[in-house]
């Protein structure tokens, strides 16, 4: 179900300023719901960049960092029983604290705790694997470091359980482990399939991430077609995270015609930006486009003074041409292209 679309007071005001409504009925609607917020048990700030935010995002990482990558330094030191025990207590844990937050209206403290049990998941499915004597390859630590066809069905189970907490529990920030995981699923199965190409060399394992990173892509615009909620924000993250350190390693530093694909996958993404309405669209395209001409400026024109002059004056005069539209260009286009008033 989706869910029900929100506004703020600056949306009153505006509603106000362009007659929907006036200044009685906005007073009445603030005052309506002052008396239902003092009446409701929601007493989570609103989440956003703050320092409320912030905190909630550390804490959560730090506990997946915690049970996930420095976990895995010492945990064969554990005998397999205990690991199991340790994971299953630390899960439940951390999720219940989180359910019971959510249940008590602290909706984003709940589900950064939820998003990282769900994060303890692989470690769970290792030391149950350890536990009743499946033979691994490599200790815990070397999941992150070792590409191995026998990742796949921990990963598996791990994006099984990912997808049903985001189904029932309706945490968007989950599905980052979704696309994290699903990333180390393609490359061991394409390590398994290659035969073992990808541990000779880091070709193929880039290649494999550029097109896992348009699929990611090609995930989060279905998914902000479909929900309104925005479940669409990781996969985009993480898709342009994969595709902008592998396609630099791949075409960036290539003399010729794949310079310029690089470059013009770049300028799609800023066009992009603006037909998604995505500003991580923007702030990928342009650190691609900029990555693009700092390689021009130091390896094909050797930092030649005279492109440096060139480009910097063409930046300033982007950001003056951006100024200028907002002054003049615009309220001429909303003057011209609003509705006219019948008298």
């Amino acid at each position: 179900m989706k869910k029900s679309p929100t506004f703020t007071t600056k949306d009153l005001t505006e509603w106000r300023d362009l007659g929907f409504i006036d200044q009685t009925q906005v007073q009445a609607i603030l005052s309506h719901l002052s008396t239902n917020s003092s009446n409701s048990e929601q007493t989570e700030a609103r989440f956003g960049f703050n320092i409320i935010s912030i905190a909630y995002y550390f804490g959560g990482f730090m506990i997946l960092f915690a049970y996930t990558v420095f976990m895995g330094i010492t945990w064969e030191d554990t005998n397999a029983i205990g690991q199991v025990v340790i994971s299953i207590i630390t899960l439940v844990l951390l999720g219940g604290i989180g359910g019971f937050l959510k249940s008590r209206h602290y909706q984003h403290a709940g589900g950064i705790l939820i998003f990282a049990a769900v994060g303890i998941v692989p470690l769970l499915v290792y030391s149950i694997q350890n536990a009743i004597g499946v033979n691994l390859p490599h200790d815990y630590a070397g999941f992150y470091r070792q590409i191995s066809d026998s990742w796949v069905p921990m990963e598996l189970i791990s994006i099984t359980v990912a997808i049903l907490v985001v189904v029932f529990v309706r945490y968007p920030l989950v599905t980052l482990h979704i696309a994290f995981w699903t990333w180390f699923v393609s490359m061991d199965i394409v390590d398994y399939v290659s035969g073992d190409v990808l541990g000779t060399g880091y070709e193929a394992a880039q290649i494999v991430s550029v097109f896992f990173g348009f699929g990611m892509l090609g995930v989060g615009f279905l998914l902000q077609k479909l929900l309104e909620k925005d479940y669409a924000f990781w996969f985009y993250l993480f898709g342009h995270i994969c595709i902008i350190c592998a396609l630099s390693a791949l075409t960036i530093e290539q003399s010729g015609i794949l310079g310029l694909v690089y470059l013009a996958v770049y300028v799609t993404f800023v066009v992009a930006s603006i037909w998604l309405q995505r500003k991580v669209f923007l702030v990928f395209g342009a650190l691609g486009i900029y990555g693009y001409l700092c390689y021009l400026a130091f390896d094909v024109f050797d930092g030649a003074l005279g492109f440096t002059f060139g480009l910097a004056t063409i930046g300033l005069l982007i950001v003056l041409l951006t100024v200028a539209y907002q002054q003049y260009l615009q309220p001429w286009l909303t003057k011209r292209l609003q509705p006219q008033a019948i008298a």
